[in-house]
Order: structure tokens, then C-alpha cells, then sequence
């Protein structure tokens, strides 16, 4: 009898030791080493692979559950890199791997950088954005009050930037996307004069409203510093996502205007 109470202990404690490791998380879909062999193979595996502007589940070095602000003010450090980790289930999940002694500083710098913009981006979310009377080409005026009620997509740019121009297709198409509805609008602030973008614009149309000479107000205001950048802003005048391209904004813009 004495055996069999045992043996039911040990299971017992066995099963839920069990349990308590099961995870809906599995291996990294890239292998770190394969990730840190270079600078060229760590962008290639980010651009693939990492959406920190989407919702996901932070999983610590240790394997433990930490929050989305934890796990990117880690990140922000400059000293891990995420790993995106195979899922059983429909969540994204992701681990900090630990960087070694082997990396190179050119590679190091990539990484703290990216790490402390994408911190600072999430950072904003939540806030309200900065006090603003934003005047178009057109002399279309733009602040609370005109736009109380709707969503607000905003692109940060300037002529020289080569992504912010390429985009302006497909940021067109989006704009198109929505043209049936009244509850959004679709603003860029450009750092350049009003001549210049207009002189621009003939040759490469663009469907947002383009405000001009908005340097200081994005980098003063907003701190940003990287180019294009995307703000969506809800109906309640805050600043619901940042993100860095078009596809990210189609995707987190599609979410937003179903609420």
C-alpha cells in the first residue's frame, strides 16, 4: 500500500511538473547563428521575420513570460536580439537570445539602435499627439477640431528619401482602399518647402494630403528620426500605432477601423 501511495506521489508531482513546462511555443524558425553571421544576414531575418508592432508574447532568456514593454526595453539595451520561435497556436512569440563576444561592433550598433527606435515607438502609443495646426498646399487646415471623430494615418518624410518615395504607390492604393468611407483621413508631413513639393508632386502624384516645412514638429515633437514613419491616430486624437512601412500600416490600419 505504502508502494502505491508513493508511486501516485511521484506521477502526481511528475504530471504537474509536465504541465507546468508545456508550452504553445516551439524552436526559433532561424537559428541564431545563422542570424548573427552578418549584418546582411541579420536585416535579411528582420525584414522577414520580426513585427514588433504587432501584438506577441515576450519570452525571456530563461524561457519565463514577460510583457511586450519588457521585453523591448531588453531589447533597447542592444545586448539580445529576438528570436522568432515556431507556434502551435495562432500567437507570434518571441525570445531574447543573449549576444556573445563574437559579434562585431558594426553588428552590435545595428542592433542597440533598431532596439532603442523600435522602444521608443511603442513608447508613444497611448499618448496624445503633440499640439498641432497643420496647413496643407491646398490651404486645407488640419487640428482637433477638424479632425474630432476620425482616424488620422500620418506619413513623416521628405523628397530625398528614396523608401518614403518608392511606398507612395501603394500608399495610394491603401488611400483608394477607403475612399468610400468619412472617418479617415490621410495627412503627410514633409520636411520640404511648399514650392519643392509641388514641383514634385507633378511628377509623382500622391494621394495624402502633403503638409509642408515640418522638420522641427517631427523630430522637436514626435522624436522621430527614421524615415518613412507612419502614425495612425484614433478617433479619440491618440496615437494608436508607429510603424515603418506600408505594409505594416495597411496591416495595423485594417485592425484600427474595425473598432
Amino acid at each position: 500500500m505504502k508502494n502505491t501511495f508513493l508511486f501516485l506521489f511521484l506521477f502526481t508531482a511528475l504530471l504537474s511538473y509536465s504541465c507546468r513546462r508545456h508550452t504553445n511555443y516551439g524552436a526559433p524558425v532561424v537559428k541564431p547563428e545563422g542570424i548573427l553571421k552578418s549584418v546582411m544576414d541579420f536585416l535579411i531575418y528582420r525584414q522577414s521575420n520580426i513585427r514588433l508592432y504587432e501584438d506577441f508574447a515576450g519570452v525571456g532568456q530563461d524561457g519565463s513570460s514577460i510583457t511586450k514593454e519588457t521585453f523591448l526595453k531588453f531589447l533597447s539595451n542592444g545586448e539580445f536580439i529576438p528570436l522568432r520561435l515556431t507556434s502551435k497556436n495562432d500567437s507570434t512569440y518571441y525570445q531574447l537570445y543573449p549576444l556573445d563576444n563574437s559579434v562585431n561592433e558594426d553588428l552590435r550598433d545595428i542592433i542597440k539602435q533598431w532596439g532603442q527606435y523600435e522602444y521608443t515607438l511603442y513608447k508613444m502609443e497611448g499618448k496624445a499627439l503633440p499640439e498641432f495646426n497643420f496647413v496643407d498646399i491646398n490651404g486645407k487646415v488640419y487640428n482637433k477640431k477638424t479632425t474630432s471623430g476620425k482616424v488620422m494615418v500620418l506619413k513623416c518624410w521628405f523628397i530625398a528619401c528614396v523608401p518614403c518615395v518608392a511606398e507612395m504607390p501603394a500608399l495610394n492604393d491603401l488611400v483608394n482602399q477607403y475612399k468610400n468611407r468619412n472617418d479617415i483621413l490621410f495627412v503627410s508631413l514633409a520636411f520640404d518647402s511648399k514650392e519643392n513639393l509641388k514641383f514634385f508632386l507633378m511628377q509623382h502624384p500622391f494621394n495624402y494630403a502633403v503638409v509642408p516645412g515640418q522638420q522641427n514638429y517631427i523630430m522637436e515633437e514626435l522624436k522621430i528620426g527614421s524615415f518613412p514613419t507612419h502614425l495612425i491616430i484614433n478617433k479619440q486624437g491618440m496615437i494608436a500605432k508607429v510603424v515603418n512601412d506600408n505594409v505594416s500600416l495597411a496591416a495595423t490600419l485594417g485592425k484600427e477601423m474595425l473598432k
